[in-house]
């Protein structure tokens, strides 16, 4: 294998290892359901919570729903996950860049109405949803 080749397959292989290790860094990866014990809370100031609890009409949790964020801004601001999923408990938390976003929880067949929240620095949203 060549020199350059094998500088190549080294770049690529080591550029997502760095990239991981860069996000671990600035506390990028969280837990963020109610799966086990809570983080310590460091309040980021470049972000806000959105959090609530995911019940049936019954007011029984809804385990593992799906919660799913679109932002409403233009530009719209980097949403760091893909989803988050509802704890034992039904309740999530997603720490957000500041901006309006529009909520939806699936879970199975059944989704929710969407809200919206607006999310500021260093602040905290609460939005419980019920699902029918």
């Amino acid at each position: 294998m060549s020199r350059k080749r094998l500088g190549v397959l080294i770049l690529l292989i080591a550029t997502p290892l760095l990239i991981g290790a860069s996000l671990l860094m600035v506390g990028g990866d969280r837990p963020v359901s109610d799966d086990g014990p809570a983080p310590p809370s460091t309040m980021d100031e470049t972000t806000g919570i959105v959090t609530g609890t995911v019940t049936t009409a019954a007011g029984a949790p809804v385990e593992r729903a799906a919660v799913q964020v679109r932002a409403l801004d233009d530009p719209a601001p980097a949403i760091p996950e893909i989803g988050v999923l509802t704890g034992d408990t039904g309740q999530y938390e997603w720490r957000l860049l500041p901006g309006r976003y529009e909520i939806v929880i699936s879970s199975e067949e059944r989704d929710s109405p969407p809200q919206t929240a607006t999310v500021t620095a260093g602040g905290v949203v609460r939005l419980d949803f019920t699902l029918p």
